[in-house]
This record gives structure tokens, C-alpha cells and sequence, in this order.
């Protein structure tokens, strides 16, 4: 009995490791990835803008606001701010693209997490070609860390159900360095697969894109070789058919009030690093 149930155990395991997989090749062909973006440093009560994105970082073409369930700043005292974005059609360095603002004023020292949620929604790979059919329902999640003031209080968790995790201070990072990331799901290391590239890069096919699975432990190391903006992230996804009921239009898919089916969903958290 014990054998039988460790041998399903990893049976499982397997599975969930294979499907996540399979995501990573299906998001290198075509998926679009949620990233925010802010300065990493501010003093106490000095103003400063967030932003949110959508698309395809190292192209305009494609970039736009979706729905969104949240976006919100998590004080180093562990308060919540649930932000109003507004939306813009222009940015220095993107040029003519949607995105999402706010202007925020931090009045703690400490470190401060901005979060930003996008509402799901079911994608299926056969709508692009392949087969057989395999819909998701998909989650994306993404966050920066800012350091306000001299002080280091606060955690690096959004509160997502899957999390991008470090024990290094994320805006203390610098060109060359080597560091680990945790996959966490519901508190747990998970064996997800992981992706980190700079943000010129073509993150589909990009031959410097770092990518692989983060093993049992959910651990896995980034080489920053380069200062700027990276984006890190981690996708994970749990076996298990359900129904969602559509919040928006997608083409020919679905319409607002649909009940659409799902065999799996996926999740994907990505931590925006600017390395000095």
C-alpha cells in the first residue's frame, strides 16, 4: 500500500511537472505576459508612477490593457492600497501602446510590493493549431519591489497563489550576479518551470532567455548579465477539469456570460528586477 501510494505520488507529480511543460512551449510560441514596472528606490513621501503592461515587452506590436481584477501597494507594515489606474496610449521607449498608471506617494520606510492581477480567462492551444484540445484557465500575476528609506521591513510576497520568491534584496542586485529564486505555490516549493530575460530580448524564442524547470525543491539561479530591466517568472499548472464563466469577450471563443469548460489551470508570476 505504501509503495502503491508513494508510485502515485510521483505518477502525479510527473504529470503536473509535463503539463507545466507543455505550457512553457505553448507560452514561447504565442502568449503574452503581464509585467509592471516602477522606480525600485524612493524616499519617504516622495511621488512616484506605476505601471502596468501587457503583450509583448520587447515589441509594441500587441501591447494593450486587459481586464484586470487588481492592482494594489502592500505597505512594509503589511497594509493594503488598492489602486485606481488610469491608461495611456504613449510611453518614452514603447511608443504607441495601452498601458495602465498610478501615482503613488509611499509614506512608510520599509519595502513596498506593487501587485497587479489580471482577471483569467480560458486559453486553449487548438485555437492556433494544435491539438488535441486542451483548455486552461489561466491566471497571470505580477509585482515589484520598492525600498523606501534606509530600512529593509517588509515582505516580497504579493499575496499571489504563486509566488516568485528570494532571500536577495531584489533592488540590490547587480550585473553579473548569480541568484536563486523559489517557486512557491500556496506557501509550498513547487516544481514549476521558470523563465528570466532582459527586456530587449525576445522572450518566445530569444536564444539568451533563461528557461527550465526549478526541480522538487523549487529552486532555481538566474544570471543577471546584464543592468537594466529582467523579467523573472514562473509558471505552474494543476491538473483538474472545472467551468469558468466568461468576463469578457475573446474573438470567436467566448462572450461575456459564457460557461466555458477547462481540463487544467495554469498560473504565471513574474518579478520585474532592475539590475544596476
Amino acid at each position: 500500500m505504501i509503495k502503491a501510494a508513494l508510485s502515485f505520488d510521483i505518477m502525479r507529480r510527473n504529470l503536473v511537472t509535463a503539463i507545466a511543460l507543455l505550457c512553457l512551449l505553448v507560452a514561447s510560441a504565442s502568449a503574452h505576459s503581464l509585467w509592471v514596472e516602477t522606480r525600485d528606490s524612493a524616499d519617504v513621501g516622495e511621488p512616484l508612477t506605476v505601471y502596468s503592461f501587457f503583450g509583448h515587452v520587447s515589441s509594441v506590436t500587441g501591447i494593450y490593457v486587459p481586464l484586470m481584477d487588481a492592482h494594489y501597494l502592500i505597505a512594509p507594515d503589511g497594509s493594503r492600497q488598492d489602486l485606481t489606474m488610469e491608461t495611456g496610449d504613449w510611453l518614452p521607449g514603447f511608443g504607441w501602446i495601452g498601458y495602465s498608471y498610478a501615482d503613488v506617494t509611499p509614506d512608510q520606510a520599509g519595502d513596498y510590493v506593487f501587485a497587479a492581477v489580471r482577471s483569467p480567462g480560458v486559453y486553449d492551444p487548438a485555437w492556433h493549431g494544435s491539438s488535441p484540445s486542451a483548455p486552461r484557465l489561466s491566471g497571470n500575476f505580477a509585482k515589484a519591489i520598492i525600498h523606501v528609506g534606509d530600512e529593509k521591513t517588509g515582505s516580497w510576497d504579493a499575496g499571489f497563489p504563486l509566488e516568485v520568491t528570494t532571500d536577495v534584496a531584489p533592488y540590490e542586485i547587480k550585473a553579473g550576479d548569480n541568484v536563486t529564486f523559489v517557486a512557491m505555490y500556496e506557501g509550498e516549493p513547487v516544481n514549476a518551470t521558470y523563465s528570466a530575460s532582459y527586456w530587449t530580448w525576445d522572450a518566445n524564442s530569444g536564444a539568451n532567455v533563461q528557461t527550465g524547470s526549478a526541480g522538487e525543491d523549487g529552486d532555481f539561479t538566474v544570471n543577471f548579465s546584464q543592468g537594466g530591466l529582467w523579467l523573472v517568472g514562473a509558471s505552474y499548472s494543476i491538473p483538474g477539469a472545472g467551468e469558468w464563466t466568461a468576463t469578457y469577450d475573446s474573438a470567436d471563443h467566448y462572450q461575456v456570460g459564457d460557461v466555458v469548460p477547462y481540463e487544467s489551470s495554469s498560473y504565471t508570476s513574474t518579478l520585474s528586477v532592475w539590475v544596476k
